[in-house]
């Protein structure tokens, strides 16, 4: 991600003071309230969605069709409708009994969760440290109650397993060649998170998407071979995109199809209102990757992923958790250093003279040098700016008053 000067990167910490000791009370303040809830309701904890992946996991492990019957053992009510490779990554879950799934999955929810929200900060150039985890704290308290994660919770979904996988592609440290991994696997569970693929090649990662679509078609050939019958069902008897089998209720479906044919639109619109809405949000996640702001691209794609998708439940909208940690660095982060503007933000000041903005070739070194010349002419870091690929492995770029510098990058 963009690497901050190195006076910069001192203020990264800085956080205000009911923050630091705030944060862990409102996550603990969370943590109670659901222990309240779930020890006064104990059906909230039933976790029925985790059932039925155990279930499929179970019907593959006997040989049985994945999708004939639900989890009650009638054909209309609480089906699988994930692809067949969900249900194999679903076959430990069959090992174990239902009370020690459900204590896991929960578990895992949390640590899920956390990881999701700590990368996210760190990406945005925290460091590890009492500020970091503070932030942390306070963030994931008040994600943990938002309505999506919430009955993410109550019914054991998937979708915070999905966020993990995108996040850690998507924000990991420096490049990788197996950059995509994460997508494709996401988009092998459960088809939405496919929108991320469009995403990458419009932000021009290229060997990223391919790789994520290598990925996916690996999932989806791996379904084949150990379920061919129900891959076949699934992917060419047009399972895949039979809204009916999740619900026959019209109020249920949240997405833009349920909202143009609740307004009586046809198929057809409802289906193109989707695409329209999924390519507006790739173009604006595109532009927020190449000013800096990825995370909140991820929340943009995420978001879209649910709102252009046939069907989608309340609990899709886990994607908000990217736009909280969003705000939350922009309100408690960048927003504590008065006078001292993101780096990533700044253009060129044309009040400088030509000499104030020198040029520094690119190369490690030259990362270092630059910020020990900031240190001691502190005015030159306006003018430094986000590079074009700042989003994708972190950098600076020393802009010159006639043409911008190369890219200042801290990894090769």
């Amino acid at each position: 991600m963009i690497t901050q000067t190195t006076k910069d990167m001192e203020h990264t910490n800085s956080i205000s003071p009911w923050v630091r000791r705030g944060g862990p009370v409102v996550a603990v303040t969370a943590l109670v309230m659901y222990l309240a809830v779930y020890a006064q309701w104990p059906t909230l904890r039933m976790q029925v969605d985790l059932m039925v992946y155990r279930f499929a996991g179970e019907r593959l492990m006997e040989g049985l069709d994945l999708y004939s019957i639900g989890l009650t053992g009638k054909p209309g009510e609480l089906l699988f409708i994930y692809p067949p490779f969900a249900a194999i990554c679903a076959v430990p879950l069959a090992l174990l009994n239902d009370a020690d799934v459900r204590l896991l999955w929960l578990l895992g929810t949390v640590a899920a969760l956390t990881y999701a929200v700590v990368r996210m900060l760190k990406s945005m150039g925290m460091r590890t440290g009492g500020a970091l985890v503070s932030l942390a704290a306070l963030l994931i308290g008040v994600i943990a109650w938002l309505e999506p994660m919430r009955l993410t919770a109550e019914l054991g979904q998937i979708n915070v397993v999905l966020l993990v996988l995108v996040v850690g592609d998507l924000l990991a440290t420096g490049q990788s060649k197996w950059s995509g991994i994460g997508i494709g696997l996401a988009a092998g569970l459960k088809l939405t998170p496919a929108l991320f693929i469009v995403y990458l090649v419009a932000t021009r990662r290229i060997r990223a998407a391919v790789v994520a679509t290598a990925t996916f078609a690996g999932t989806v050939g791996l379904g084949f071979a150990v379920a061919p019958s129900d891959s076949t069902s699934y992917w060419l008897h047009g399972r895949f995109d039979d809204v009916n089998r999740i619900s026959h209720d019209p109020l249920a479906n949240t997405s833009v199809a349920g909202l143009v044919l609740r307004l009586h639109g046809s198929a057809t619109a409802a289906t193109i209102a989707g695409v329209v809405v999924a390519a507006a949000a790739v173009v604006i996640a595109a532009t927020a990757y190449r000013r800096g702001q990825a995370v909140l691209a991820v929340a943009v794609v995420g978001l879209a992923s649910a709102a252009a998708s046939p069907f989608s439940w309340s609990h899709h909208w886990v994607w908000f958790a990217p736009l909280v940690v969003h705000l939350g660095y922009r309100a408690y982060v960048a927003g504590s250093r008065t006078g001292r503007g993101n780096v990533a933000a700044v253009r060129p000041n044309r009040g400088l003279d030509r000499g104030d903005c020198r040029r520094y070739p690119a190369g490690g070194h030259s990362v270092a040098a630059a910020r020990r010349h900031l240190d001691r002419h502190p005015a030159r870091r306006l003018c430094f700016r986000a590079p074009r690929d700042a989003g994708r492995h972190g950098g600076l770029a020393l802009a010159s008053p006639r043409r911008h510098a190369p890219s200042l990058s801290a990894h090769p």
